[in-house]
């Protein structure tokens, strides 16, 4: 995954510094961006073909041309210079660090407990991917398969099925990205000032000492989650003018201060596109587009067309994929809404069965499962879910309840804040996910930022000029580590397994039976399984779905590829 994303990284790299002039410094930002790209990829090959073999082979081809490319080119020396800084331009520490932290995540990637999901729907996803791509109308096998994430085409093309193994470390892979933002980057940029990124940065490791025994499952959730810290962090790191701004000792020339504006603008369009990606992960981080209007706005404001119109296409070319592949499995653009029914295909799952599956997931997140209960309003059910809540969940719930009614006074009262608009998205945010389905499994990364972006921005402001209150914040921060790392070792050492240091834990296997699902008009079938209790079937048997779903959908045609009709 490093070599691969690295290789699309330098050229999403090269691309990004003809159309706004962003050519990022760091190696995680160039995997970051390689990691959108080969995602990409593998949504668009999955409209054609299963993602396996062929597809990775493609892959190292692509990125052997890159690399022979860059060494062949006119401008080879320039690149070759690029690609030395990147990776030689850091310290021991930090290389110590990177390893460390590559070796924990390793470990944590290898085994640990898999999410209900996951043997529920995610693992059949994938395998659905692995085999044949996107199959038409899958969605009426089971409806849940219709929940469409690119992180399980992401999955499906690194899990090296074709070994006789399917690998789902992925989720680990992202994990290990916000590892090193919120660790390695503050020690190469030597950020010793407390600023409200140290605050994002100390909920983002809370989160991965969180999710440490659980991201051994491909779930959409770590993945929305991880990405969505770094994005955040990232755009943190580029406003905030502890860190952001030139420190020279004489005024700057206007050409360096125009030159540093192109950049954070560069910066920021690159970081709107990330959080198109995000969107397309998990639709519950869709808010997070609303990004997107600043740096649109200076590079209109700076009539750089060319670089606003090249956005919007790259945009386009990270959503669209999602929204065939959306159309496709389910025949609507995002379902489970039905908002959006365009395209009356002959697969579509019926609009009841899309409008009651959005409306249990509703519910379900508000803690119930009668779906009766849809339109009751927020004051009726909050109490209930709110007691549901762990007591540390429910102090951090509460303080960003609090916190966002003390950012919109503030707002109205039109005092000057920094990092209005991160703050004002991730107050959106919350409050979309509050009057939608609170569930905390990903709202949490909206309650963390909420909380960091805050009042972590209040304890920076109150502790300038006062060392002692920087001194009780460092001791917080650092009593708050300290505390989860020790909850984190102990359930290390319970968890502990000698059988996976070198081949990861498999997916969960549970007890099946056969059935056949017909072809349309004819008495032909295909063997497909369902588990003898529960619901879930996990990886293998395949195909197979929760219960028998025989007489509910039918063959489109003669194989699993033509894909899946609704029985009227």
């Amino acid at each position: 995954m490093i070599l691969t994303t690295f290789a699309m990284g330098v050229t999403a790299s090269r691309m990004a510094d003809k159309a706004v002039g962003y050519n990022p410094k760091d190696l995680p930002g160039v995997i970051l961006a390689g990691l959108v790209c080969v995602t990409v990829y593998a949504e668009i090959f999955s409209l054609f073909s299963g993602v396996g073999i062929v597809a990775n082979v493609l892959l190292i081809l692509f990125s052997v041309a890159v690399l022979v490319y860059l060494v062949l080119s006119k401008r080879s020396d320039k690149y070759s210079r690029y690609i030395l800084d990147l990776f030689f331009s850091c310290s021991g520490k930090e290389i110590v660090l990177t390893v460390i932290i590559f070796a924990i995540m390793a470990y944590g990637t290898s085994h640990g407990l898999m999410h209900y999901d996951t043997g529920l729907y995610h693992a059949q996803a994938i395998r659905w991917i692995e085999e044949y791509g996107c199959v038409s109308g899958l969605a009426n096998l089971h409806t849940r398969l219709g929940y469409n994430s690119s992180a399980f085409v992401l999955n499906a093309l690194y899990s090296m099925a074709f070994t006789g193994n399917s690998y789902h470390v992925t989720g680990g892979f992202c994990a290990l990205l916000l590892a090193v933002e919120c660790v390695v980057t503050p020690v190469k940029e030597h950020k010793k000032v407390i600023s409200t990124a140290s605050f994002a940065r100390a909920m983002g490791l809370y989160y991965l000492l969180m999710i440490f025994d659980e991201m051994v499952s491909p779930a959409s959730d770590y993945y929305m989650v991880t990405l969505a810290f770094i994005l955040v962090i990232r755009w943190l790191d580029i406003t905030d003018v502890s860190y952001a701004t030139i420190k020279t000792d004489s005024k700057p020339e206007n050409n360096e201060t125009e030159n540093k504006e192109a950049e954070v603008t560069a910066g920021l369009c690159m970081l709107a596109l990330l959080a198109c990606f995000i969107v397309t992960v998990k639709l519950s981080g869709a808010m997070l587009v609303l990004l997107a209007i600043l740096p649109g706005y200076r590079l209109i404001k700076d009539h750089k067309i060319s670089g606003f119109i090249s956005c919007i296409v790259s945009g386009a070319v990270i959503i669209f994929p999602f929204l065939i592949r959306n159309v496709i499995l389910s025949g609507w653009i995002l379902y489970p809404s039905t908002a959006l029914g365009v395209f009356d295909v002959p697969w579509r799952i019926p609009k009841d069965t899309a409008a009651y599956d959005y409306k249990e997931i509703q519910v379900y997140g508000r803690g119930y499962t009668d779906v009766s209960r849809y339109s009751e309003p927020v004051w009726i059910w909050f109490k209930d879910w709110f007691l549901g809540q762990s007591l540390t969940d429910r102090v951090l719930i509460a303080a960003a309840v609090v916190g966002v009614i003390y950012f919109v006074i503030k707002c109205m009262t039109k005092a000057k804040k920094k990092n209005i608009l991160i703050t004002a998205v991730c107050c959106i945010c919350f409050l979309f996910w509050m009057l939608t389905s609170p569930l905390m499994r990903y709202g949490c990364l909206y309650v963390y930022l909420c909380d960091a972006l805050i009042w972590g921005a209040l304890a920076v402001d109150i502790s300038r000029n006062r060392s002692y209150v920087r001194g009780i914040i460092y001791v917080f921060l650092i009593a708050l580590m300290a505390y989860k790392s020790l909850m984190f070792a102990g359930e290390a050492v319970r968890a502990y397994r000698r059988d996976t240091w070198v081949i990861q834990q498999g997916y969960e296997e549970y007890e099946t039976y056969p059935y056949e699902i017909y072809k349309a008009d004819s008495d032909e079938g295909i063997m497909f399984y369902a588990p003898v209790s529960g619901d879930r079937t996990g990886y293998e048997p395949f195909p197979s779905s929760p219960w028998q779903m025989d007489d509910s959908v039918v063959l489109k045609g003669d194989s699993l590829k033509d894909g899946f009709l609704p029985v009227d």
